[in-house]
């Protein structure tokens, strides 16, 4: 399948946000059992199209005891994906795998690690179980990550679990001198310009000071702190080459760029809080969600994800990672999956 990221997404708030959140227990990666993906299992034989008989899903259905809630988002949801409809019939799906696919965000492709995610925590309840996988928190931080396909797409993940290709470099705009150094993608910095000539209006100075860097000044730049720090230290603050936002040409660091500077006691930072997400920026990593991102608290780290999505990452106080976990499964991205198969 193709991963997540690289499908194009409503970016829609879900119904079922607030209570997969409210449950959501964040782990910290090193703690997590030690869960082989895989993220991708392709069948390499052709798969005939099952028979459809949706008129059989209640009868199929009853016998797990699901709520009727459960089987109507069921119900509606097999009757699209005829490969999920025979493993039901075949009675390869549990109760818990059901629990699983009846959430809007709750991936065909992950079952085998809802499974085991489970196992390993059965205190948990299903929808954290849902979000911890979809998250990635029961995989290690750089341990096999995924090197990305679409590199390009605008909603691309970029963090511990996904890598950018070496040879990526995406193509730039200079911001100008009036708006700092260093350049992004045209659409990025035709937003981060607006911003800044915004609180320019409302009396607030907004300046790139790092924003494009290339594998090779990622390199440098870890290589550095590393001769500085430890790895372990090193790792909570600066990305290893690859892994950086910053080589998307959609993140920027603005203002300033160190723990000391103090900047979320800024009026900048102040104003980014209320107005960043108007022009589709969002605070990539906030205060408190370290366990998530794998990153400290970075008040001046903004990257670029589109109005739709920063919106709801910003009023509802979501990583870019939470956000992205419960985007719904649609009929057809399920249908691609043949890993049930």
């Amino acid at each position: 399948m193709p991963t997540f990221q690289s499908i194009r997404r409503g970016g829609k708030t879900l119904a079922a946000a607030g209570l997969a959140l409210a449950c959501l227990l964040p782990v910290g990666a090193a703690s997590q059992p030690q869960v082989q993906p895989p993220l991708v299992q392709t069948v390499g034989r052709p798969v005939q199209a099952p028979e459809r008989r949706p008129e059989d899903l209640p009868a199929l259905l009853a016998p797990y005891g699901l709520a009727e809630g459960e089987r109507e988002v069921l119900s509606a949801r097999m009757e699209g994906d005829g490969l999920l409809l025979a493993c039901l019939r075949r009675g390869e799906l549990s109760r818990f795998d059901l629990s699983c696919l009846a959430l809007p965000n709750g991936r065909p492709d992950r079952l085998e690690r809802y499974r085991a995610c489970r196992e390993a925590s059965p205190e948990l309840e299903t929808a954290q179980v849902v979000m911890r996988v979809n998250m990635d928190l029961d995989r290690e931080f750089y341990v096999d990550p995924v090197v990305l396909e679409d590199p390009a797409a605008l909603d691309v993940l970029v963090n511990k679990y996904y890598a950018l290709p070496q040879d990526y470099v995406p193509q730039l705009e200079r911001l100008g001198n009036t708006y700092g150094s260093g350049s992004l993608r045209a659409e990025a910095a035709r937003a981060f310009r607006e911003m800044a000539d915004q609180a320019r209006e409302d009396g607030v100075t907004l300046r790139s000071v790092s924003a494009y860097r290339s594998y090779a000044s990622q390199k440098s730049t870890y290589n550095r702190y590393l001769r500085q720090n430890s790895q372990k230290t090193t790792d909570t603050f600066s990305a290893r080459p690859g892994h950086s936002e910053h080589q998307t040409g959609l993140a920027l660091d603005i203002n300033v760029a160190s723990t000391r500077a103090r900047f979320e006691d800024t009026p900048a930072y102040a104003w980014l809080q209320e107005h960043c997400a108007q022009y589709g920026f969002i605070l990539r990593y906030p205060q408190g969600k370290s366990e998530i991102t794998g990153y400290r608290f970075e008040p001046w780290h903004y990257r670029y994800v589109g109005v739709e999505a920063a919106r709801v990452c910003m009023s509802q106080g979501l990583t870019y990672e939470e956000y992205l976990a419960l985007q719904p499964v649609t009929p057809v991205q399920s249908a691609l999956d043949e890993t049930l198969i």
